[in-house]
């Protein structure tokens, strides 16, 4: 008789990893214990108060969000020993410490966290078909990460129209690139942003219209026909065809991120080209 799982969250360890909380190709059911996923919350802060000398009431300094702490435990139950026993080698072979991708996915829609190992990976044997387990990660960046998003525009640029004066009725088209694009945080953390910029393209400027923040290029700097140029907002690489590093010919590093809410970043250049071409992939971010 077919197992059925009652819970609709999910937890994918690595992009080949396990699924945590389902029955894999393998018949290998995978269950996580009622209360056997922590750390998923709110993280906490660095907030240290400290008692007011010789008086009531305490002070306290600026405070900043921590690394996110989970464990996870669970059961592991085979159809044989030997899946068994490969189940669990893909469960130890997914929770690295060099780092891996853990997607929850509740109800529907996924999160991800970038993490570690940060204890033992225990996987003691009930029975020969049966195991628990229990892993302990860390996440030095406390967001949970949603799916990126994705928004194209060429440079700003208006055309046709009609020259004046004209008989009537009289029709006529015009096209008009506005050169911004528009993205939607649905988060409520601000979440990272990477530009990128094929050529040909010279001196160019990007603004977050938000923050007013550019990022702009001396007037000697061309993205040659063929290469692109990647910015990432957050890190702060700039790298030409993802290789020469480029950061030394920006004049105006105006960084910005994805901020909650309604974002938008507009393309300039000192020479118009309608082969230019602006991508932005900001991928939104919640606590």
């Amino acid at each position: 008789m077919a197992t059925v799982l009652t819970t609709t969250t999910t937890i994918q360890l690595g992009a080949t990893g396990p699924t945590l909380n389902s029955i894999d190709g393998n018949g290998v059911i995978w269950r996580v214990n009622q209360d056997g996923f922590t750390g998923w919350g709110e993280p906490g802060t660095t907030l240290a108060p400290q008692q007011n000398i010789r008086a009531s009431n305490t002070w306290s300094g600026d405070a900043f969000t921590k690394g996110r702490d989970m464990t996870i435990s669970g059961t592991i139950t085979a159809p044989t020993p030997a899946l068994l026993n490969a189940a669990i080698d893909s469960l130890i072979n997914a929770v690295t410490a060099s780092g891996f991708t853990l997607t929850v996915t509740e109800s529907g829609v996924a999160a991800t966290s970038v993490v570690r190992r940060s204890g033992e990976t225990l996987t003691p044997k009930i029975t020969n078909l049966m195991a628990a387990y229990s892993i302990a990660v860390h996440a030095d960046d406390a967001r949970k990460f949603g799916t990126p998003l994705v928004g194209t525009t060429a440079q700003p640029v208006s055309s046709g129209g009609k020259t004046w004066p004209e008989t009537w009725p009289e029709a006529w088209s015009a096209t008009t690139i506005s050169g911004t694009v528009t993205l939607i945080n649905p988060g409520n953390r601000t979440g990272t942003v990477v530009l990128r910029i094929d050529g040909p393209c010279v001196a160019p400027q990007i603004v977050h219209q938000g923050t007013g923040a550019p990022v702009t290029f001396r007037s000697s700097y061309t993205v040659a026909a063929g290469n692109w140029l990647t910015i990432n907002l957050e890190t702060h690489q700039t790298l030409e065809n993802d290789q020469a590093n480029r950061a030394q010919y920006i004049t105006a590093p105006g960084w910005s991120g994805f901020d909650p809410g309604v974002n938008t970043w507009a393309l300039s250049a000192d020479v118009y080209n309608a082969a230019t071409l602006l991508t932005v992939t900001a991928t939104p971010a919640r606590k």
